[in-house]
C-alpha cells in the first residue's frame, strides 16, 4: 500500500523519500511547493496547500499511512502557527479519518519540552516558543483522533537533525538521518496495541535527556550515536530548547 508523506520537499522529507523509494515502498509526495529536484523514480508528486481540506483528502485516498512532516519548522507569528501547522495537521487528521487511513504519524519536537533545564530529571511539556505550542496542540489533535476514530497515531517528538552533531546540545538531542528514516518507516507501519503513542526521535546518545518509551513497541533501534563525533565543547544551554528558549517571542 502507498506511504503518503507531506512536507515531502523539506528536508527530512526529501531523504525519507529518497531511502524509502531506494526500498521500493509505494510512495505519494505532497507539498506547497515544488521540490528542487525530481522526485524519486516511481514516486507520485502532489502540490497542495495544507490550509485547504480538499486536496488533501483526495491525496489521503487509497494510502496505507500518512507521515505528516508538513509546516513550519522554526519560530514566527502566532497566527502562522495556527494557520499551517494546527490547521493543517487538522485537515491531514480530518482527511485521513474520512479515507479510513489506518495510521497517521505526525512529526513532534523536542521543543515542547525546552523549557525544562538541561539537569531535569524528567521532562513534562514545557513549550519553548509559539512553534512549540503549535507542536503541543497537534500532539492532542493526534491523541482526540486516535480515541474518536479507528485510526493509530504515533507523534514523533523529533529531536536535531543533522548530517552530524554540530553544538553541544546535539550530544543529547542529535537524530541523524537514516536513524530518522528509520523510526519514521517504523512509526507508518510497525504493527502496535495502543491508539497513541509518543516518542522521542533521536539517535542512540549516551547523553540523551528524555527516556526511550516506545521505541521497543516500535522496533527502533538506531544505528548512530552522537558521542562518535568530536567534542563540540563544554554545554551552556540552560533549557533542552536551546535558543528557543532564550530568544523572544515573536511579535
Amino acid at each position: 500500500m502507498t506511504l503518503l508523506i507531506t512536507g515531502a520537499a523539506g528536508t527530512i522529507g526529501t531523504r525519507l523519500a529518497s531511502d524509502l523509494a531506494a526500498r521500493g515502498v509505494p510512495l505519494r509526495l505532497l507539498d506547497q511547493h515544488p521540490p528542487t529536484s525530481p522526485p524519486p523514480a516511481g514516486a507520485e508528486f502532489l502540490q497542495a496547500d495544507l490550509r485547504n481540506l480538499d486536496p488533501i483528502e483526495k491525496a489521503t485516498a487509497g494510502t496505507s499511512a500518512v507521515v505528516h512532516l508538513a509546516g513550519f519548522t522554526h519560530e514566527g507569528p502566532f497566527a502562522g502557527m495556527v494557520e499551517h501547522n494546527i490547521t493543517g495537521t487538522h485537515h491531514v487528521l480530518e482527511a485521513a479519518r474520512r479515507q479510513h487511513v489506518p495510521r497517521v504519524v505526525l512529526a513532534s519536537s523536542h521543543h515542547v519540552t525546552g523549557l525544562n533545564p538541561v539537569d531535569s530529571p524528567t521532562a513534562p511539556q514545557a513549550p519553548d516558543s509559539f512553534y512549540a505550542v503549535s507542536k503541543v496542540t497537534i500532539e492532542a489533535l493526534g491523541h482526540l483522533y486516535a480515541h474518536k476514530t479507528s485510526m493509530q497515531v504515533v507523534a514523533v517528538r523529533i529531536g536535531s537533525y543533522r548530517d552530524r552533531p554540530t553544538e553541544p546540545r546535539h550530544r543529547a538531542t542529535w537524530l541523524s538521518p537514516r536513524d530518522a528514516t528509520a523510526l519514521f518507516y517504523a512509526a507508518a507501519t510497525r504493527p502496535l496495541t495502543c491508539s497513541f503513542l509518543t516518542v522521542y526521535g533521536t539517535s542512540a546518545n549516551r547523553e540523551s535527556w528524555w527516556p526511550r518509551t516506545g521505541w521497543d513497541a516500535l522496533g527502533y533501534q538506531p544505528a548512530d550515536e552522537a558521542g562518535y563525533h568530536p567534542d563540540a565543547g563544554p554545554l551552556t544551554d540552560r533549557f533542552m530548547g536551546g535558543a528557543f528558549a532564550d530568544d523572544e517571542l515573536p511579535a
